[in-house]
């Protein structure tokens, strides 16, 4: 079968998002400067500098190739990555790095792009100290793979997938999706699940699961700038073998809000400590609340099948896919379809508006979400939830990344959550 140029291309892109998105890369608070000599590895360095994920970077982007850093760096220090393009092909690439390797200070690190798609060059060049090569012409999504690459800490163990949850308006129950969502994907992937809470005011994390807890995510935030692995599992209160919990104060005393800075902080330690970070989002759209949407690797957005709903539904995930270009489309959920002497709209309807299809649809059952919320333990511990999680077991497995691992299966993934067919 022949495939037209532009369906190779899209064919392309999309296999490279998934390799970027299977990864969950995480690009450290450093200053890169990139001299290219094309004008399109400098809209896509652009572009990259742009992303979510090159948040906490300070990036600037100049013409010149090496000659051009090589002549900015003669009388002051380099930064801590410089990206070079040049157009030379093959081992012509050294001469013109020579002049850059006499003026580059000892710890800065480099990355090449050109043309050649050697392996023996690729080689060479990272014999003699080259952090990455990319071969032009290079996406954004490559390069924002190349840098956090040079970062990467062969020690380290891998970065978790966070996860955020939001609530489009007030009572559609998101809150209640995400803890319960965060409870089944550690109970049944058997890996370590932080559930954090960011409704500083009435967060109720510690209600739904009836916890007292000592330290609150408020202490987290006040001193991201102290705060590591260590630190963050004091903060934690574990709730079962793989569960923990970092809950709301659910005070009004008078506080500021968090930074973006002390939210972008407290997602990376959380991603280094744990295989799955879930945020329940407070609905205010406060600077914290788009810095956790922007910059979580996967996001839920939650509503009912009402007007409202349907609105702000549209607002915000038109505001996500805009302020998130590489990355996965949000996960559509309704819930409480079918409420009695309730009128609403459909499914489709819904979906037609918003421009992306409804995920899940959950059913009205108060007498089960109640009586889960009573006992302060997730819908998988009741029989008369059997239903409902099953509803929600492909929304879990896509979140978790476990697609793959159980296409496979006939019964879908029951087996997975202990439910059988």
């Amino acid at each position: 079968m022949v495939f037209a140029a532009e369906q190779l291309e899209q064919a392309a892109e999309a296999a490279e998002k998934a390799s970027v998105r299977e990864q969950d890369v995480l690009v450290p608070r450093v200053c890169i400067e990139a001299f290219c000599v094309t004008p399109e590895f400098a809209k896509a360095m652009k572009t990259a500098a742009q992303d979510r994920r090159m948040a906490k970077t300070k990036t600037s982007v100049g013409m010149g190739g090496a000659v051009s850093a090589a002549k900015r760096y003669a009388n002051v220090g380099t930064p801590n990555l410089i990206v070079v393009e040049t157009r030379a092909a093959g081992f012509a690439v050294f001469q013109e790095l020579e002049s850059l390797a006499e003026v580059c200070d000892e710890e800065t690190k480099v990355i090449v792009a050109g043309p050649s798609n050697d392996v023996t060059l690729y080689r060479e060049l990272i014999r003699q100290g080259v952090c990455e090569y990319l071969v032009t012409p290079s996406s954004p999504l490559q390069i924002i793979e190349a840098i956090s690459s040079a970062y990467d800490d062969p020690a380290a163990g891998p970065v978790g997938r966070s996860i955020a949850v939001y609530g489009v308006r007030g009572g559609v129950g998101a809150s209640v999706l995400c803890h319960n969502l965060a409870g089944l994907v550690a109970t049944q992937s058997e890996r370590d699940t932080i559930l954090i809470d960011l409704d500083l005011e009435f967060g109720t994390v510690a209600l739904d699961f009836n916890v007292d807890a000592n330290n609150s995510v408020a202490d987290a935030l006040s001193d991201i700038d102290g705060l590591d692995d260590v630190k963050l599992k004091r903060l934690l209160f574990q709730q079962g073998e793989h569960l923990h919990l970092l809950t709301s104060p659910a005070t009004i005393q008078r506080r500021p809000d968090a930074s973006e800075d002390a939210v972008l902080g407290l997602l990376d330690v959380s991603r280094t400590s744990a295989d799955f970070v879930f945020v329940d989002t407070p609905r205010q759209w406060t600077p914290s609340t788009r810095c956790a949407l922007r910059q979580a690797d996967r996001v839920v957005l939650v509503a009912t099948p009402d007007l409202i709903s349907l609105r702000n539904m549209k607002t915000v995930y038109d505001w996500l896919k805009a302020e998130r270009q590489h990355d996965e489309a949000p996960k559509l959920v309704l819930n409480m379809v079918g409420e009695p002497k309730r009128p609403a709209i459909s499914e489709s309807e819904f979906s037609d508006i918003v421009g992306a299809p409804v995920d899940v649809a959950l059913p009205y059952e108060p007498a089960v979400f109640g009586a889960a919320l009573n006992d302060g333990r997730t819908l998988t511990h009741l029989s008369a939830a059997k239903k409902l999680v099953e509803q929600l077991e492909p929304l879990a497995a896509s979140l978790a990344g476990l697609e793959s691992k159980y296409s496979n299966k006939p019964k879908g993934l029951g087996s997975w959550l202990g439910l059988g067919g």
